[in-house]
């Protein structure tokens, strides 16, 4: 049974027809498919339209992989950086005899001069500030009594150094002889 549409109506519908018409071919054509069923979805977000839902599905994972990776990769870059910085620390701190003090020092001190090579800032610390030696001597005195000849020299210094001099007169004696 026909049914009767009013004018109005009849407009509506012709208006919608034309809009279909519009969208059809622009939803087909595959340059601009993917733009119009973006559009789409974002005016209506609960509307399925299964190859954008697939797609969005994949490169989802996709995505969510690349990144997975890439944080691996950023931790494991980031851990190399870090031993071979603490390496290089270490070293440093061996060679030039730094305390845990004396390294905090030199790196504030390389924070505010800009210098970030711990080799060439331990260097260029190292001789501006040498280190003071370590005394060869283990107390205040000289331990002369432990010197050898000590208790010669002690019990009678004329008679020794008497008999230095004949010693030396002897030894020139027969330098000059063997001449």
């Amino acid at each position: 049974m026909p049914r009767q549409v009013s004018d109005e109506e009849y407009q509506y519908l012709q208006n919608r027809r034309m809009v279909a018409d519009f969208v059809e071919p622009i939803y087909n054509d595959p340059g601009l498919a993917k733009e119009a069923k973006r559009l789409i979805k974002r005016k209506y977000p609960q509307l399925a339209i299964p190859d954008l839902d697939i797609e969005d599905r994949v490169q989802a994972q996709l995505d969510a992989d690349r990144k997975q990776r890439a944080d691996a990769e950023k931790a494991a870059k980031d851990k190399a950086a870090d031993e071979a910085w603490k390496a290089e620390r270490s070293k440093v701190q061996k060679d030039y005899s730094f305390t845990d003090e004396g390294m905090n020092d030199l790196e504030g001190w390389m924070r505010d001069k800009g210098v970030g090579d711990y080799e060439v800032a331990a260097s260029y610390r190292a001789s501006k500030n040498p280190k003071t030696s370590e005394p060869t001597y283990d107390s205040q005195y000289w331990r002369h009594d432990q010197a050898p000849g000590y208790k010669e020299i002690s019990a009678d210094p004329e008679a020794w150094a008497r008999k230095e001099i004949l010693s030396a007169i002897h030894r020139d004696s027969e330098r000059m002889k063997g001449r």
